[in-house]
């Protein structure tokens, strides 16, 4: 029999095998050489902590303080440390189990059965001692093991990009926070002057109306500009005050005690260059398509666990132990008792197609996902294009407003010029400086866009980039 047993092994596979049809992994996608509005040539200038390419100290610490003390950071963490014993607990299966088990009973039979018929309306009463090592080793011979333990460290690798795409996603919510904060703020203080100049102007005009040079319509005109700007100053102040609770809430701190730091010398960052490198690293540095590779990894090792359903399970199997009625007899030698399988096969013959129905579903999830895959990065792709476009637009837009301002502000130096020496009235002066503040507004407005562009580009690259770390691996947030 131990003759024959290689022989009927081999044809048992070779006869499985010929039913399988070859699995045929899906081609890599096609990526462009380069972005439509960037250079192939210039390579990824984005640092590990990207948030610090806009230089802004506040920035940086509010960034760091909430992946430092926010909650999902921990939950991160933790879901890679879960993925980890999982990888941990399917590798054990590779090796053999030795497990101890100790038992001690007592057994009464019953006299109203055959046997207690036979024994002549007897019984039979003892106890037992029983201590027992059970030895158990499936061996991998197919790979089926090995795949459960590709599949655990793809389960990781997706808990990984969870990790990663919580940082990244804290990070970006943070900097949009700032960014509305500081444009709120910005606002506000150029209001403030607008208001100024239009109050003075519902004065000279009351002043006029009394010597009849404007009429009560250029009054009301007048003071309805003025209510104009005061609501907005009011709508200022509350987008200013829920974008600091906004960051408050991020860094888990009491909204009342939370106030973001506003230096008096603070100015906006000016829009970064961001060079986003070649298409192609964004498949190794996104949080999402890492995920999505992950998952048609694991998808990949679960196909082929299903196709090893259809070779033989072979396992090895011992045990060893003593029993004995009295514990003092325990140990001796005339107790003892043990078993020993030196091979256990286990071959399906029939199962309904059981076994083929859950390859060809294995099969089947494997391809919905790679078509899922392709969709993902071609969205990726857009998204930094998008990215790259409104970044490039926001600096067309407030170059055209530079030189607008610097126009108006011309024009405000000419009317303040004019009424210095009495050819022109208090009136024109306002008009020009409210026209200049105006146009300033708007200006705040281009950058804030253009920073808030920067940052949306910034996750879709997938955050910054550490080549340095082992495996050239990815980090969306601070380590």
């Amino acid at each position: 029999m131990n003759n024959r047993l290689p022989l009927l092994l081999g044809l048992a596979v070779a006869l499985q095998g010929c039913s399988i049809e070859p699995f045929v992994l899906a081609p890599d996608p096609e990526l462009p050489s380069s972005y439509r509005k960037a250079s192939p040539d210039e390579p990824n200038n984005v640092d590990v902590r990207w948030w610090r390419v806009y230089r802004d100290p506040v920035l940086d610490y509010l960034v760091e303080g909430v992946l430092e003390r926010n909650p999902y950071t921990q939950f991160g963490k933790l879901h890679v440390a879960e993925g980890q014993a999982g990888v941990l607990s399917s590798r054990a299966d590779l090796f053999p189990n030795l497990n101890f088990g100790a038992s001690r009973d007592e057994s009464h039979t019953s006299t109203n059965t055959p046997l207690g018929e036979l024994l002549q309306q007897g019984t039979i009463a003892g106890q037992s001692n029983r201590i027992t090592t059970n030895t158990a080793w499936q061996i991998d011979l197919w790979g089926r093991i090995a795949q459960s333990v590709e599949l655990a460290k793809a389960k990781l690798g997706v808990a990984e990009a969870t990790r990663r795409s919580v940082a990244l996603v804290l990070a970006r919510e943070v900097a949009v926070a700032y960014w509305q904060f500081r444009a709120a703020e910005a606002d506000y203080a150029l209001l403030e002057q607008i208001r100024a100049e239009r109050a003075e102007a519902v004065r000279l005009i009351g002043m006029r109306l009394d010597t009849g040079l404007n009429t009560e319509q250029d009054l009301l005109e007048a003071k309805v500009r003025l209510a104009r700007v005061e609501a907005e100053m009011h709508e200022a102040v509350v987008k200013r005050d829920m974008n600091e609770q906004e960051l408050a809430i991020l860094m888990v701190v009491d909204v009342k005690d939370f106030r973001v730091p506003s230096p008096p010398e603070y100015a906006l960052p000016e829009i970064p260059t961001v060079a986003p490198g070649l298409p192609a690293t964004i498949l190794s540095r996104r949080p999402d398509l890492m995920d999505s590779s992950e998952r048609l990894r694991a998808l990949i090792a679960q196909e082929r666990i299903a196709e090893t359903a259809f070779y033989p399970s072979i396992s090895l199997t011992s045990r060893y132990g003593f029993a004995s009625q009295d514990l003092s007899d325990l140990t001796k030698h005339a107790s003892r008792e043990f078993s020993f399988v030196p091979i256990s096969l286990n071959l399906p013959i029939f199962d309904a197609g059981r076994n083929r129905a859950n390859l060809e579903a294995a099969r089947l999830r494997y391809q919905q996902h790679v078509n899922v895959h392709k969709v993902n990065i071609l969205i990726a792709l857009r998204q930094v294009d998008d990215g790259l476009t409104q970044v490039q637009a926001a600096r067309e837009r407030l170059s055209i407003l530079d030189e607008a301002l610097e126009a108006s502000q011309r024009r405000a130096d000419v009317a303040a010029a004019r009424y210095a020496v009495g050819q022109s009235n208090y009136l024109e002066v306002t008009r020009a400086q409210d026209n200049s503040l105006s146009l300033q507004r708007r200006q705040v407005r281009s950058r804030i866009d253009g920073l808030m562009a920067s940052t949306m580009l910034m996750e879709a690259l997938g955050g910054g980039w550490n080549e340095s770390l082992e495996g050239g691996q990815t980090v969306a947030g601070a380590e």
